[in-house]
């Protein structure tokens, strides 16, 4: 009985370590979406720019620059 109460513990300990080092799949797929989020905003902030740019005489250049700034402004902060 006695060697059940030390076993026991031990055998829940060890379930928890490894339990808390994996991510969920729900998890990896929020981080996963977060990823591509970042890097078409990245994307997006690039055109802009190039836009603005090469164009710069351009009605549209202007608003090209805003929109790129607009979207450094609400990226998230690391």
């Amino acid at each position: 009985m006695s060697r059940i109460f030390i076993l026991l513990p031990a055998l829940c300990t060890a379930l928890l370590f490894t339990a808390c080092g994996e991510k969920s799949e729900a998890e990896k797929a929020d981080e996963e979406r977060a990823a591509l989020r970042e890097e078409k905003r990245k994307r997006a902030v690039e055109v802009y720019r190039t836009f603005a740019e090469q164009y710069p005489d351009d009605p549209k250049a202007a608003e090209a620059k805003q929109k790129a700034a607009a979207l450094e402004a609400a990226a998230p902060k690391k």
